[in-house]
């Protein structure tokens, strides 16, 4: 794959490699050197599951159903 470099210093990455490493607009890339002076190209994206338990909730457990309709009573409550 190649891409052009623009003279603001900006590429547009192929698609096919956005697709193979799942990046959509607005996704960060960390450009890594190797020992080589070849670069690899990390997604810097957030997997949900690293943010369990960031929030704290010492309440009882809640039901799908509970959650469903506490978002409806408060649907369109803007405050």
């Amino acid at each position: 794959m190649e891409a052009t470099l623009t003279v603001k210093g900006q590429i547009t990455l192929p698609k096919a490699l956005r697709d193979a490493l799942h990046l959509k607009t607005g996704d960060r890339v960390l450009f890594e050197e190797l020992e080589s002076g070849a670069y690899i190209i990390t997604p810097l994206t957030t997997d949900v599951q690293t943010l369990k338990g960031c929030v704290s909730y010492r309440g009882s457990a809640k039901t799908v159903q509970e959650m469903d309709a506490a978002i409806s009573a408060n649907a369109g409550d803007a405050s």
